[in-house]
């Protein structure tokens, strides 16, 4: 992780997730119906579509995705999302019109962002030790 991702700022509570932005493929059938397997490339995906000219984003609005942008610029094969990012990106994807069922990996990647558990609230089991 770079150091802009870990100076964020979080107060006890805050909700962080983390999001996978490694790449995978899918296949499509070429013209003799043959499968071909090509690349998604979800982090350039997602950095195109926060600023989509599509979604008629106003100027702060704007301002906001490219803030989230930036930060995948930054990141590497996967980023820490601050509450607010997070609403932002669930909030772009509901907003955006033209996704095809190449895309479902990726949404479904999205929508199932987990959070990250504030340490003093993860309890962790005994594992079969029968200790207290």
């Amino acid at each position: 992780m770079s150091d802009d991702t870990t100076a964020i700022n979080l107060r006890k509570g805050d909700i962080m997730r983390r999001l996978d932005l490694k790449n995978y493929t899918f296949s499509v059938p070429d013209q003799k119906g043959i499968l071909q397997f090509k690349p998604y490339n979800f982090q350039k995906t997602l950095e195109d579509i926060l600023p989509h000219h599509g979604l008629g984003l106003n100027g702060p609005e704007l301002l906001s995705a490219m803030e989230v942008v930036r930060k995948l610029e930054k990141s590497g094969n996967e980023i820490l999302l601050t509450d607010n990012d997070y609403r932002l990106v669930i909030e772009t994807c509901r907003k955006f019109r033209g996704f095809q069922k190449f895309d479902e990996k990726f949404l479904k990647r999205i929508y199932r962002c987990p959070v990250i558990p504030d340490e003093e609230d993860t309890r962790f089991s005994d594992n079969g030790k029968g200790e207290k």
